[in-house]
């Protein structure tokens, strides 16, 4: 098995997801231009920092009640935040805006779940975004989902540490490319461990097709906290 290949790619769509907010922009623009299915790691919303309702009725338990009203909240956030990122404004005016939205997000947020249910939605992070899909397409059993999602978060602290390490000592690209391989095959030997034979072959087709799609990451954004 070609587990550093696979265990490379997994590294690239955590990284996605870390920076999609920051890159919503683009993105938006990208699936404008589309008409190809919808990309693994986006949610259904120009918002990408949204977790999908499907995974918040996992999640949280949503009545039908509240399920309808939160479908119609998301429908508003997304139509007014597609408005703003078509908008000509610089950086600064953009994000200004993107907050107000977000915080006008948190209100209706607060008068549609109950206080535990959104206990639970700020402890969603990129990573539980991320190991939920995989959880729901590879048919994860509870205690592997729970082991990915330790692994996961472990592979993202250790990104972050290296990056900053990087830029603090001026490392040359060699160097944090080395660093970067030998988390690689750490994480590898942990996902190993953790996944079927068959659970593998099936991530390694999902994670290939989305290697192949354009990004554009940056850090002028950040993920709204509900």
């Amino acid at each position: 098995m070609k587990g550093l290949q696979w265990t490379r790619l997994v590294i690239v769509v955590i990284t996605l997801l870390c920076t999609l907010a920051s890159s919503a922009q683009e993105a938006t623009k990208q699936s404008s231009d589309s008409k190809a299915p919808q990309s693994f790691t986006r949610t259904a919303s120009p918002d990408p920092a949204l977790p999908p309702v499907s995974m918040l009725l996992r999640l949280l338990s949503l009545t039908p009640e509240q399920e309808q009203k939160l479908r119609q909240v998301y429908a508003e956030h997304n139509a007014s935040y597609a408005e703003v990122l078509q908008q000509k404004l610089s950086a600064k005016a953009r994000q200004e805006k993107l907050r107000d939205l977000r915080r006008n997000l948190q209100k209706k947020l607060e008068s549609v779940l109950t206080p535990q249910q959104l206990q639970k939605l700020r402890q969603i992070d990129p990573e539980s975004m991320l190991v939920d899909r995989l959880t729901v397409a590879l048919k994860l059993t509870e205690a592997q989902s729970d082991q990915l999602l330790q692994v996961m978060r472990e592979q993202s602290a250790s990104i972050r540490a290296i990056e900053k390490q990087a830029r603090e000592e001026g490392w040359s690209e060699q160097q944090k490319k080395q660093k970067l391989a030998e988390l690689r095959k750490q994480i590898d030997e942990k996902v190993n461990k953790i996944l079927t034979a068959e659970q593998q072959q099936q991530l390694r087709q999902i994670l290939q097709g989305e290697a192949a799609k354009p990004t554009t990451p940056s850090n002028e954004e950040q993920k709204p906290s509900p």
